[in-house]
């Protein structure tokens, strides 16, 4: 089982926007556009994601989502915010600057309708959409596979963003790992429903022996109180949101969900893909200013809600187009490998 996260989405083309979102890409970039590159392929939602070249030569990374990736819809504007909170009050660490962003109404052409105003979605004035645009990086993605070479650029990235004073933190964001992955009722009722044996275990992962599973869920019970913390949390680190740029610097992308939490979380919540390519990670545990005073229990706990969040949805159908089916690939991925990785921790196998 795996997934090729450069391949994991299908979205619109910059031809394929409306006349309405076009423009407001130009008047938020601050030039017209004069070549719409190809959209990228990586990520999970359909939104269009794409770099645009200028007319007046700087070249943005520019992103926008209608009612057809209504996830991203909501994600745009949180990133939009994070980012500038960012950009004031830790010097922006590695993430894109951000040139601006914006909305607008769509018409509803079906009914002729050319009144844009006061629709705040999708209704009778038209379909809302969200745009933002952000420096233009040139990079790679690493972790295809991870190396040591690229977990020590990583690990030195996540200790930049732990590093952000308390005070800081909490002018980013108020929101808490604790409760919104480690309280999250539905990663931990998936745990306790595999765990009683009232849930299937999703194909492609290999069910763990009943004791074992109700060990997990019991870890996952624990996260709420476990992973409290007051350092930033970016929350949503895999490979495609990460870019190595030209001048060897890791790049974190995708600010949609920074919250507060232990300064481990993001590194580890890396280990299980890590571990699969390799890499001792037990030795990253024992190395990493960032985890060697760690409770094991906490990282444990982390491991089995992570697992639960995974599971929940890894074994329905695909969602329809445009997102792809890599979505259930990652979630089916992930979730093994975070039971893979607590068996080998807990000394199951």
């Amino acid at each position: 089982m795996g997934v090729d996260y450069h391949r994991t989405s299908r979205r619109p083309e910059f031809a394929d926007l409306p006349d309405e979102v076009c423009r407001l890409l130009a008047s938020v970039a601050g030039s017209p556009v004069a070549v719409a590159r190809p959209s990228v392929t990586s990520g999970f939602t359909g939104a269009f994601a794409a770099v645009l070249e200028l007319a007046d030569g700087r070249r943005v990374f520019a992103k926008a989502a209608g009612p057809a990736a209504p996830h991203a819809r909501v994600a745009l504007p949180q990133e939009a915010s994070v980012l500038g909170r960012l950009d004031r009050v830790a010097g922006r660490l590695t993430a894109p600057a951000l040139i601006g962003a914006g909305s607008t109404t769509v018409p509803d052409r079906t009914t002729g309708t050319d009144d844009v105003t006061g629709a705040d979605d999708t209704g009778a004035d038209g379909d809302l959409w969200q745009v933002i645009v952000l420096e233009a990086i040139d990079g790679r993605m690493p972790g295809i596979p991870w190396t040591e070479a690229e977990v020590a650029l990583v690990h030195d990235t996540c200790r930049a963003l732990a590093a952000v004073p308390p005070a800081e933190v909490a002018a980013i964001t108020t929101s808490s790992l604790a409760t919104d992955v480690g309280g999250d009722p539905v990663a931990r009722a998936t745990l306790d429903e595999l765990a009683a044996g009232t849930r299937a275990w999703p194909a492609h992962v290999t069910p763990l022996p009943a004791h074992q599973t109700a060990q997990v869920a019991a870890l996952g019970h624990l996260a709420g109180e476990l992973l409290e913390g007051e350092h930033l949390v970016h929350s949503d680190l895999r490979p495609d949101n990460l870019l190595l740029d030209t001048s060897g610097r890791i790049r974190v992308v995708d600010w949609n969900w920074v919250t507060r939490g232990p300064a481990w979380a993001d590194f580890v919540g890396l280990w299980p893909l890590m571990a699969r390519d390799g890499i001792d990670v037990a030795a990253l545990a024992e190395s990493s200013p960032l985890t060697r005073d760690a409770d094991p229990e906490a990282i444990d706990a982390f491991l089995a809600v992570l697992a639960g969040y995974m599971l929940t949805h890894a074994g329905h159908p695909a969602p329809p187009p445009p997102t792809l089916a890599a979505l259930r690939d990652h979630q089916r991925l992930l979730g093994q490998l975070c039971l893979d990785l607590l068996a080998t921790r807990r000394g199951w196998s």
